[in-house]
Order: C-alpha cells, then sequence, then structure tokens
C-alpha cells in the first residue's frame, strides 16, 4: 500500500483543506496533490471530489469507504514505527493458584516489571487442572500448580515443598516452635480450606468428615479477614504462615502428626516458542533469588 498517498488523503480529510493539508505535512501543495493522484491511481477510482467551483472537500463513494481502511492502515503503521524505534519486546504469561498469586509471587512480579530489558507480564489465577491444559496449548506460558498431572506436552518440575501449619490468631506461648496435637483443635473453630486429596485423607483421620466446619474457603485469600476470634484455627501452608506473621496479629504452630507436606509444580511446555525462551530465563533468574531466601520451608 501507498503509505505517502494515504498520508496525505488523511490529511486532506482532516483538515478539510488541500493548503491545510500540505501546512501539515510540511509539504508544497502540488505535492500533496501529486501523492494523492497516485494514490487513486493504484486504487483505480476518484477518492475526492475536486474541481473548478468546488471548495469544500467532499469524498466520493469509494473514498467514503476507503476511509476506514485508511484509518486502520495508518494506526498499523504507527504502530510498526513505534516497534521499530522501541525493539523487540519481551512478554511473559504467567499463571498460578491463588494462594501462590497472593503469598509467594508478588516480589517476583515486581522484580520482573522492573528488569531491563522490560517483560510484559499477563498474569492468570487458575486451579490447578485448568492450569495444565493453558500451559499444553501454548495461552500460559509458565504455570505453578499444587497439584501432579501428566499431559504430553507440558514438562512438570517440582518448584517448592513446604510443610503445613496451624494459623491462630494471637501471639503463641512459647515461640512459633510450639507443637499442637490435632485432638487440641476443635474442629467447629476450622477455617477449612481444601488442600488437595492427601491433605483430605490426613484430616478426615483426625475429625469425622460428616461433621461440617462451619467456614469452608475455596482460597485462601480470606482467612485474615475471618480469623478473628482465638479459638479460630486453618491449617495452611508455610508461605501463608510467614505472611501472616507479617500482619503482626497471628502465630503458627506445627502439629505432631502433620498432614503431607504441600508441593508446588512448575509446568512449561516441552516445546516452548523460541520467543518466550529469553522471558523465561529471567524469570528463572528471580524464581532462584525467591528459593534463596527460604523463607517457604
Amino acid at each position: 500500500m501507498y503509505t505517502l498517498g494515504i498520508e496525505a488523503f488523511l490529511a486532506i480529510v482532516r483538515t478539510q483543506s488541500l493548503s491545510r493539508a500540505a501546512e501539515k505535512l510540511h509539504l508544497a501543495q502540488s505535492s500533496v496533490s501529486h501523492r494523492l493522484k497516485t494514490l487513486e491511481e493504484m486504487m483505480g477510482a476518484t477518492l475526492i471530489e475536486r474541481g473548478k467551483g468546488i471548495k469544500e472537500i467532499s469524498l466520493t463513494p469509494m473514498g467514503a469507504e476507503f476511509l476506514q481502511l485508511a484509518e486502520r492502515w495508518n494506526s498499523l503503521w504507527l504502530e510498526t514505527q513505534i516497534l521499530k524505534s522501541q525493539g523487540p519486546k519481551l512478554s511473559l504469561s504467567f499463571g498460578t493458584v491463588n494462594s501462590l498469586n497472593t503469598f509467594v509471587f508478588p516480589p517476583v512480579f515486581s522484580a520482573m516489571t522492573q528488569h531491563q530489558p522490560p517483560v510484559i507480564l499477563e498474569i492468570h489465577t487458575l486451579h490447578s487442572i485448568p492450569l495444565y491444559e493453558e500451559v499444553e496449548k501454548g495461552q500460559i506460558h509458565v504455570g505453578f500448580a499444587l497439584r501432579e498431572q501428566t499431559l504430553p506436552g507440558v514438562k512438570v518440575e517440582r518448584f517448592l515443598t513446604a510443610p503445613m501449619v496451624v494459623l491462630r490468631l494471637g501471639k503463641p506461648l512459647d515461640g512459633n516452635a510450639k507443637i499442637i496435637n490435632p485432638n487440641e483443635l476443635d474442629p467447629n473453630y476450622e477455617l477449612y480450606v481444601p488442600w488437595g486429596p492427601l491433605f483430605q485423607i490426613w484430616h478426615d483421620r483426625w475429625w469425622n468428615p460428616l461433621c461440617l466446619s462451619r467456614i469452608k474457603l475455596e482460597s485462601a485469600q480470606l482467612l485474615f479477614t475471618l480469623l478473628q476470634h482465638p479459638l479460630q484455627w486453618a491449617i495452611v501452608p508455610m508461605w501463608i504462615a510467614k505472611s501472616a506473621l507479617k500482619e503482626g496479629r497471628f502465630s503458627y504452630y506445627h502439629l505432631s502428626d502433620p498432614p503431607p507436606d504441600i508441593i508446588c509444580y512448575k509446568l512449561t511446555h516441552k516445546y516452548p516458542k523460541p520467543s518466550t525462551l529469553q522471558s523465561l530465563t529471567i524469570l528463572d533468574h528471580y524464581l532462584d533469588l525467591l528459593i534463596t531466601k527460604n523463607l517457604y520451608e
């Protein structure tokens, strides 16, 4: 497409004057007329009515239809120029379950946004099983799930392993190393979060599965708000307990017979696109820094 002609055509339409279009483009009026004529010859039709006695700019029917295409073409051309001037951008589609998005990865997100060259982040919150499906389809470049699954196109690696602890309101009597026997916990005051099949099996050994908790949460995001009484309790991964300590209102306790450690799995496509490899390498750098801090064990 003849970009100079489209530029002249749009300038004439917007200024409603051939002379004003020439001023806007810093060109001679004859140059603007020549570009418009060349464009019309390429299109095989007159786009703007002109002639003796015609003072106002008027589009022909073909010109009116072409105007929308010209606007779209000009927009794409401007985006192309911006891309050329700024160079290629890195991007990464990142998917995790709610508790990891809220309590583990914010420092990584912050670091990625300040990285040079810039990395454009898309952050998604999904349950574990859909995460596998989205990674296999290539819709998400990297995911972090709390359940292990096998899909042909997904590479699965252990990323974090953390113990499950009891979270309560108030300061502990003997420091955070205090150990609680599950029999000491009244199930009527539990804020129950389903942490997966293995956790459920352990939970059913200690408390009657028919004795329903007063509060059931699909995710742990509301725990800090709903834990309001010293008798209330919840079993959470260590990464949530460590975040709760920063609030200054909570304490956590180990269990004498704990549930299985919770495992976070990192999911990537077995054959990632070359365009995402650099972004994944940058992410791995910040993930290594996160693990080095050893906050979640």
